[in-house]
């Protein structure tokens, strides 16, 4: 991985070696900093391969995949090396500001996700591994165009018979083998005037620099944030859903989304692929639902209005719901704390 993230304060190395080619075969052990620096190579790789024009472009969105073992030893720093990175990231967009004129990211939020796995894409990962997927926006399903199945995904990570970033397709079922159920994720506004604020899937117990207090969670990430009880009339099926997670998707199931820890799954015709997704808003304190279906989609009889996948359009949901899906799929939604 990246001894030192090449250029983004103008070192001298960067002008020996480029960011997307830094030498990390010497790299043996994962520490934090190997992390950070390894983001932060590829972060600066994705602004000199997507800015074009005046707009400074970027990848937003890293997947961050090492073996049980080290996620286990390192996870009580992710918090902190996320806030690194973001005042990394933000100092070298500075950096380019001039060149540039304007930031266009295509997100909203800086977002992280740690997971554990022992093999991606065809590739182990030992002990000494890590591995670092970036991309401009959402990895995951339902982020692409309504009626798309998405079985690839164009992201950028290093590979490995060249050591160096590489845009290239990988297909999503690539992503079946890794562990994302920890509390691992980390959703950090955009915001390149102010300190880091970032929202995490769990509590945090390391302070982080600048940031204010947090809204208040649950203690365990077991306790989940909301519960959703569901009704699925042609199969006269009821179960219940446990919302761990800061947002999730609401989506027919089907093969290609099955190993999605924050998918809602429903076992209906009536569903859409995806429908909606529900999120925990850090800045209101709120839960809130967007949908994307075709087919209806009632909050407490009321309808609301659909959005694209790419754009949602937030409403806010009281914190005892019923959501109703095209007439046929009854959700009870209620909030945790």
């Amino acid at each position: 991985m990246a001894n030192k993230p090449g250029g983004w304060l103008g070192k001298l190395s960067s002008l020996i070696i480029p960011p997307s080619q830094t030498d990390t075969r010497s790299t043996s052990t994962v520490t934090n900093k190997r992390i950070l620096d390894e983001l932060i190579a590829s972060f600066e790789d994705s602004l000199h391969r997507e800015s074009f024009g005046t707009s400074l472009l970027f990848n937003a969105h890293f997947l961050i995949i090492m073996h049980p073992d080290i996620y286990e030893e390192r996870q009580n720093a992710f918090p902190v090396v996320v806030n690194e990175a973001v005042e990394a990231f933000k100092a070298i967009i500075d950096s380019h500001k001039s060149q540039y004129g304007r930031v266009s990211p295509v997100a909203s939020s800086w977002f992280f996700k740690f997971g554990a796995g022992q093999e991606f894409n065809g590739e182990p990962v030992g002990p000494t591994e890590l591995k670092v997927i970036g991309a401009l926006t959402g990895i995951l399903p339902g982020n692409g165009p309504a009626g798309v199945a998405a079985e690839k995904v164009n992201v950028t990570r290093r590979v490995k018979q060249t050591n160096r970033y590489e845009k290239v397709d990988v297909d999503i079922h690539a992503f079946q083998h890794i562990d994302f159920r920890e509390p691992g994720a980390f959703v950090v506004k955009f915001n390149f005037d102010s300190p880091v604020t970032i929202a995490a899937q769990a509590p945090v117990s390391v302070p982080l620099r600048g940031a204010p207090a947090a809204a208040p969670l649950p203690r365990s990430i077991d306790a989940g944030l909301a519960q959703i009880s569901f009704y699925i009339a042609e199969l006269n099926k009821e179960d219940t859903y446990l919302m761990r997670d800061r947002e999730i998707v609401v989506a027919r199931k089907e093969p290609d989304n099955q190993h999605f820890p924050n998918y809602l799954l429903l076992e209906s015709a009536y569903v859409s692929n995806p429908h909606a997704r529900i999120r925990y808003n850090d800045s209101t304190h709120s839960f809130q639902i967007a949908s994307f279906s075709r087919n209806e989609t009632r909050v407490n009889e009321h309808l609301i209005a659909r959005s694209e996948p790419a754009n949602p359009q937030w409403l806010d949901l009281p914190d005892k719901a019923q959501i109703l899906l095209n007439s046929m799929v009854t959700l009870h939604f209620q909030r945790n704390f």
